[in-house]
């Protein structure tokens, strides 16, 4: 009877164990993936996420602002995010051109999803109180005397005057339609993604092909070098794709709402340079 009930336990036991060995490998699976998943989007940031999004102030509770647009250089590293402050619904709102490296960026969880939070070591008040920008395009930033006093005022050493010829603004560049190498069509310009280490730099443009309404869009990523993106001196911007349209409809697409993570995948990245190597070497 006893030797009947130990052959039952050990079975039962027997029979317990691999679910619990299973339980634990799915949760270490799974705790890996969470860990993978933050590991490929907290180096990758999308303009569209940064721009729209409220900025945070010293007690990390209340939001003190929201960014407007980004500045960034004609080789794509971002200078200034242009926040917002004040006004109602955009109204009577005042603008301001903060360092990028004044900013504090960090992934944080919301709900189910992540978040991107950004910070300012300041109230309210206090970006209130930071120097406004007054021209059209952020050109105040072209200003040496508003740009020396806009580096006072957010202790940044890396607040030189920008020349207007590498002044970049993210907003004026969304939309813009590029062409390929064959003078064809190969898109707009949807997105760009950054490389958030310790410079903030274009590493992507992502380009929008077909789809009514975004509806049945195709989303390309094109490496930064293989963009060019110029500026005229009334602020008029063109964009050409050093590949042809043949080249960039084959190359490898992203999921719209997903692809600065997706980017994060390193066989992902080899695959989309491979394609963009291919128009090297034409």
């Amino acid at each position: 009877m006893l030797v009947t009930s130990f052959l039952g336990i050990m079975l039962a036991a027997a029979m317990v164990m691999p679910a619990i060995a299973d339980d634990n490998t799915t949760k270490n699976d799974q705790e890996k993936t969470v860990s993978v998943d933050k590991q490929k989007t907290k180096d990758r940031i999308a303009a569209s996420q940064v721009i729209g999004a409220s900025i945070y102030g010293s007690n990390q509770d209340d939001t003190i602002g929201s960014v407007n647009d980004i500045v960034m250089t004609k080789d794509g590293k971002v200078a200034y995010l242009i926040a917002g402050s004040g006004g109602l619904a955009g109204v009577g709102e005042t603008e301001h051109a903060v360092p990028a490296k004044a900013f504090d960026m960090k992934w944080v969880k919301d709900g189910d999803d992540k978040m991107l939070k950004l910070s300012l070591p300041m109230t309210a008040e206090d970006l209130a109180n930071a120097p406004a920008l007054n021209l059209e395009h952020a050109s105040d930033l072209t200003v040496a005397s508003f740009a020396d006093r806009n580096g006072k005022y957010f202790k940044s050493a890396d607040t030189k005057k920008m020349s207007p010829e590498n002044m970049y603004l993210v907003s004026e560049i969304d939309g813009l339609d590029a062409t390929g190498n064959d003078n064809k069509s190969v898109g707009a310009i949807e997105d760009i993604v950054f490389m958030h280490n310790d410079v903030c730099k274009a590493e992507y443009y992502i380009i929008g092909t077909g789809g009514v309404v975004g509806i049945g869009e195709k989303y390309t990523p094109v490496p930064a070098d293989h963009v060019k993106v110029t500026k005229t001196a009334d602020n008029q911007y063109t964009a050409s794709v050093q590949a042809d349209s043949t080249i960039v409809g084959a190359a490898p697409k992203v999921t719209s709402d997903h692809y600065y993570s997706e980017l994060g995948d390193k066989n992902v990245r080899d695959n989309v340079k491979t394609a963009f190597n291919e128009a090297d070497s034409k």
